[in-house]
Order: structure tokens, then sequence, then C-alpha cells
């Protein structure tokens, strides 16, 4: 029998339960953390940016069986603009649970036209295959150790041809094309040429400034 995902917006103990449930080395990945990731600290830490909401942004929980999988991150310092963020837990790793929930926040239709970048650990494979799958495509990167990546959101339907095209087709510069087309349906929208370039500081986690927590 297929178990159903559920999301929904996000609380804060299943967002502490899922921080638990993630490996030391899966929390580094996820926030870029040069040193020990207790799973306590880390919700202690990021939960401001864990929990985000309205109009700051979107926290989206799945779960599965009412146990928490993984958490979707969408945060917007300026209007038009945000930081996207993904975190899933180990046993429930490469399951289609962090498409689900992109697919779940394109299809809210709210963010057509907006620039969405998300930062992750150079190496981080599965990170990027979930990005490059939703249309997302590499920028400039100024920090060593990181990659970025940039995506003008479509809207729905678009989007939809966007991800399969990006899934489906190995060849990279297709797969720009179709990025390409996503950003001129939107005459508002002809690229970011500054992607990647004078963006506010962020810590080697890619959290927004406005959301660390204070020092």
């Amino acid at each position: 029998m297929t178990t159903v995902i559920e999301i929904r917006e996000a609380d804060r103990d299943p967002v502490g339960a899922l921080v638990a449930a993630c490996s030391p080395d899966s929390l580094r990945r996820r926030f870029m953390m040069g040193g020990p990731a207790e799973p306590a600290e880390v919700f202690r830490r990021y939960q401001r940016f864990l929990l985000a909401g309205p109009p700051a942004g979107v926290a989206l929980l799945a779960s599965r069986g009412g146990t928490p999988v993984g958490l979707l991150n969408f945060v917007s310092e300026t209007p038009g603009a945000a930081e996207i963020g993904v975190l899933v837990a180990d046993a429930w790793q490469r399951q289609g649970i962090g498409s689900a929930l992109s697919r779940w926040l394109w299809a809210s239709g709210r963010w057509a036209g907006w620039t969405v970048r998300a930062t992750v650990q150079a190496g981080n494979t599965g990170a990027e295959a979930l990005l490059l799958g939703q249309g997302f495509r590499p920028v400039p990167t100024y920090e060593r150790g990181e990659r970025d990546f940039a995506l003008v959101v479509p809207d729905w339907a678009i989007m939809t041809d966007v991800m399969k095209e990006a899934a489906d087709d190995e060849d990279a510069a297709r797969a720009d094309g179709a990025q390409r087309r996503a950003t001129g349906a939107d005459p508002r929208c002809r690229g970011d040429r500054h992607a990647g370039r004078g963006r506010p500081r962020r810590s080697s986690a890619g959290v927004p400034a406005a959301l660390l927590p204070g020092r």
C-alpha cells in the first residue's frame, strides 16, 4: 500500500523532531557547518529560519504516517526574491520528498516571476540533482566550497514542462533552453543578469542575514 505524503505549514515540535532524525553529516551538508552539528544545537541556532512563515517566508513540512520526513524553507527578505532550502531525514532521502515539497510550493501559483536562489555545499550531489530537476541553473559562486543556483519561477503550467525537460534531458544546453523559455514566458522577467553578484552577505549555511541568530 502506498503511503501518502502529507504537506502542511510547519510548526515547532514536528520541525524539532525532523532535525533530531537527521544525522550530523546531513545537518553539516544542509547548513554547511565546519564543526560539530548536534541536532538540538542546530535546531536552537537556526529555528528562526526553519520556522519562518508569512510574511517573511513559507515553511512546508512533509509527513508520512504522522512522522515528519522533510522540510522546505522559502524565505524572502525583499519582494520578488527568495532563498530556498530543503532538509530531509536520513531514512527518507532519495525518495522524492524534496521534489514533492517543491511541486507543492510552485503549484500554489504565488511565486511566478520571483527569482529564487539556493546555495549548496559543493559535492552535495543529491541537493544539486533536486535543484536541477526543478529547473534551477548554476550561477557564479564567490564562496569557496559552495555552489549557487537560481530560478525565475514561471507559471505552474510552464513550470511542469521545465521540470520534466530538466529531469528527462541530460543535454545541459537544452535544459538551459527550457529555463530560458520559462523566464521569457513572463514579459516582466528577462533573467537575472546580476545573478551571484553583489548579494547581501550570508552565513556559510546560505541563510539570509535577516534570519541569522543573534551573535
